[in-house]
């Protein structure tokens, strides 16, 4: 098992490579408009978790089958660039913290608060 900050550093490392990769080798359209948000891997150091978000909400799927197609050569990439016996199976996710944050944003608002209003009420009493 790997220390939490081995566990850190590779994922620092993991994170960089993938976006190197998608800014320099890969030359799918598909990866014009992706960030790697974060990257997770587990304590043994044999899966991460790779989390991507997209400009264009729409081109998930396409986005997550280029990384599907890709897995295999990001992979060896990865497994060149970090210091670790056996480099770990990639995940690719999408990562639905912007939509959530936008969801909440939305509803925030719908409410529709005005705190001038609220003021001047308790000003009153």
């Amino acid at each position: 098992m790997a220390s939490v900050r081995r566990q850190q550093q590779i994922c620092a490392r993991i994170q960089r490579k993938v976006a190197e990769l998608l800014t320099h080798e890969i030359k799918d359209p598909r990866a014009s408009f992706v960030t790697i948000t974060s990257v997770d891997i587990t304590s043994d150091l044999t899966v991460a978790t790779i989390k991507w978000t997209v400009l264009v909400a729409k081109d998930k799927s396409k986005v997550q089958h280029m990384f599907e197609h890709a897995n295999k050569f990001i992979r060896r990439a990865v497994a060149r660039d970090i210091d670790i016996r056996s480099a770990p199976s990639l995940r690719f996710e999408f990562d639905r913290g912007l939509e959530h944050a936008q969801k909440i944003n939305a509803i925030l608002a719908g409410l529709n608060i005005n705190s001038d209003s609220d003021s001047d009420q308790s000003d009153d009493q």
